[in-house]
């Protein structure tokens, strides 16, 4: 969500509640994955999506941020799958990424994995 939603939400609650913390005292929860969620700016630069983000602007301090540490949305036979997928999203992986084996499927011709 565009950084100006999260402003305008932030002084609406404050002049409801006329209190001066942030989102009017009231706790906001939010959730998922910040390297998933880059709001949708039409016809600008990278660098302007990027700065309309909520975690470039200073609201984002006034946030508790929490880390969940373990994966478990994940079956066990996926632990590589998203442990790959983890490491994309911390830059680990360098600019070049390749898919692993497990992306592609194994019988090449689709008229062969129609089911009727």
């Amino acid at each position: 969500m565009h950084v100006h939603a999260f402003i305008a939400a932030d002084r609406l609650l404050q002049d409801l509640t006329n209190c001066s913390l942030p989102f009017g005292g009231k706790v906001v929860l939010l959730g998922g994955d910040f390297r998933q969620v880059l709001p949708v700016v039409l016809k600008v630069s990278r660098s302007l999506t990027v700065a309309s983000c909520l975690k470039k602007h200073n609201l984002w301090s006034k946030f508790i941020k929490l880390t969940l540490i373990k994966n478990v949305r994940a079956l066990g036979t996926e632990r590589k799958f998203s442990n790959w997928l983890l490491e994309i999203g911390e830059g680990k992986s360098g600019d070049n990424v390749m898919l692993p084996d497990m992306c592609y499927p194994s019988e090449q011709n689709p008229c062969k994995t129609i089911i009727w």
